[in-house]
């Protein structure tokens, strides 16, 4: 009667099995890692004339609309629109040598500038050192964040557009306009007359001695 013959494995051969397993895993996931980090991705906007680039990379850190009457004047609009960048993540490509900045005591900020065409570049705040503020509009492609929030809101102006509904504007194509704003005044009821029957206007005139005629 043929014997059967088994395989003796012993435990501490499985122990390095499983270990070396680990390991593996644990270097191919630094390796994805070390790629990840290296393939960072880029992205670059331009002023209005192109002279000055600035590059960030992506996504950035926050967007944020702004409402203050700061920013509202230095981008001369109803509000600016920002990205919020880490300032080391932050670099500028193009242009060094003529940005201009402007230094607002009052709000401890300072704006950069191009000189050549006056387009708002940079946004620093003292408050936030390490956090550089730009228009969103020098990008064109997407920045990684949307504009979710709203900085001074209580400085919102009444002639700001705030979605309502647009209708195109006869005879001009391409333009389109918004309603005009009903200036109808709330009708407001005597309490002296509620539930009372008030006579037509020209009764009430008729019988004052007024000659109304009849049309």
């Amino acid at each position: 009667m043929a014997g059967r013959i088994r395989s003796k494995t012993s435990p501490n051969s499985s122990s390095r099995k499983s270990i070396s397993e680990t390991s593996t895993v644990k270097f191919e996931s630094l390796n994805k890692r070390a790629a990840s980090n290296q393939a960072v991705r880029h992205i670059s906007g331009h002023c209005l004339c192109g002279a000055v680039e600035i590059e960030i990379d992506f996504p950035a850190f926050w967007a944020w609309h702004d409402h203050s009457a700061a920013s509202r004047r230095a981008h001369g609009a109803a509000y600016a629109t920002y990205i919020g960048c880490w300032r080391k993540h932050v670099r500028n490509v193009k242009g060094q040598r003529i940005i201009a900045r402007f230094e607002d005591v009052q709000t401890e900020s300072t704006r950069s500038f191009c000189s050549r065409c006056g387009a708002p570049l940079l946004y620093k705040r003292k408050g936030s050192p390490h956090i550089v503020n730009i228009p969103r509009a020098l990008f064109t492609c997407r920045t990684g964040r949307e504009p979710r929030y709203h900085v001074a809101i209580e400085e919102l102006q009444d002639w700001t557009y705030t979605g309502s509904q647009l209708v195109p504007l006869k005879g001009y194509p391409g333009i389109v306009r918004e309603r005009p704003k009903s200036r109808r005044r709330p009708r407001h009821i005597d309490v002296e007359f509620a539930g009372r029957r008030v006579p037509p206007a020209r009764n009430r005139i008729v019988g004052e001695g007024i000659f109304v005629p009849k049309i």
